[in-house]
């Protein structure tokens, strides 16, 4: 079953459109990361699904149940969406219990119920103890913790975060993130989470929904995504990468600068280049080439390198400096990108 079905969303700010069309489908269990720069509508798409704005056109479906028509749609609190905000939004008065008994409130329960359900989970959690503490005694990782579990208290069909890791230290932002992504595979949780990160994206989405200009462009699985870009935009806001020119020999290989190579499809238009990624070429000492600088980051050196007339980036994996300014470039196996020299 689907989680989450949008189709044809399209929201505006006085004249201004941010959301155009927006259609995607997300199955239950699920992680999705909505990444793409600030401003490009991730996080006012994430405040549609929860009911927290106006839409002016399409419908937003949660496990098959239609919540939102148009203008017409439920009640946030009637979606059973979680939303965790950029700065936690954490009553600084209460402490960690009372906050999350605030957001059992709508539901009524019985007090035995709510306080179990709540003892619960802050042990999901690991804030087991820290129920009387408040949010200023608590770190920056506890405090996104506080924010997850009253969001999990309410038990959500959906959670929605938005760019949960930009307050946390970057030496623990990787451990919690995958300490949460553990949290909701744990409790079969499907969520959506905005970042302009990467990084954070790969570490915790089974999916990645890219953004332009208030439109997802691709969405898959990250490594798909990663590997077989839609177009040149989403390959380098994945990653930097060189553009090689290339020559097309037929629908399935082109001629480059290492000889003619097998691609899936090869658009049929006469100025086509390949995209690579540093890591891609391999570093040979010796040739026509010229190393021209190398920069030492720790899991490997990242190198500019003049060859056969272009300037190349090149990921050099020893842990020792290549010792000579001659070199050349070997393309390492992997499945070929290519794009119209127009999309640049």
């Amino acid at each position: 079953m689907n989680a989450i079905e949008i189709h044809n969303l399209q929201c505006g700010y006085q004249e201004q459109a941010i959301l155009q069309n927006v259609s995607f489908v997300l199955e239950e269990r699920k992680i999705l990361a909505l990444l793409g720069p600030s401003g490009c509508g991730k996080t006012t798409l994430l405040k549609a699904i929860a009911g927290l704005i106006p839409i002016d056109h399409g419908q937003i479906y949660l496990h098959d149940q239609q919540v939102q028509d148009g203008h017409k749609g439920l009640d946030p609190e009637e979606r059973g969406v979680g939303f965790i905000f950029q700065d936690y939004a954490l009553f600084p008065h209460m402490t960690v219990h009372d906050n999350l008994m605030f957001g059992l409130r709508p539901l009524r329960l019985k007090k035995q119920d709510a306080e179990e359900r709540i003892a619960s989970t802050l042990t999901t959690v690991g804030l087991s103890g820290m129920d009387k503490r408040y949010p200023h005694e608590l770190s920056g990782g506890q405090q996104q913790r506080v924010a997850i579990a009253r969001s999990l208290v309410c038990r959500p069909k959906l959670m929605l975060l938005d760019e949960p890791f930009s307050n946390i230290d970057s030496q623990l932002r990787i451990p919690l993130i995958r300490e949460i992504r553990d949290l909701l595979k744990s409790q079969h949780i499907t969520a959506i989470f905005v970042t302009h990160n990467k990084e954070e994206a790969f570490s915790l989405a089974d999916e990645l929904a890219v953004f332009q200009q208030g439109n997802i462009v691709q969405q898959g699985e990250a490594s798909a995504v990663y590997h077989q870009p839609a177009n040149l935009y989403v390959a380098e806001f994945l990653g930097k990468g060189n553009r090689v020119p290339v020559t097309r020999q037929s629908d399935q290989s082109v001629l480059t600068p290492w000889g003619v190579i097998p691609v899936n499809q090869v658009p049929d238009h006469p100025d086509l280049m390949m995209f690579i990624r540093p890591q891609w070429l391999e570093i040979v000492e010796g040739g026509d080439g010229r190393l021209i600088e190398q920069h030492f980051l720790g899991t490997h050196a990242h190198c500019r390198i003049h060859w056969q007339g272009m300037e190349l980036d090149a990921w050099h994996a020893d842990s020792m400096p290549i010792s000579t300014t001659a070199v050349s470039l070997r393309l390492r196996p992997h499945q070929p990108v290519i794009f119209r020299c127009e999309q640049a």
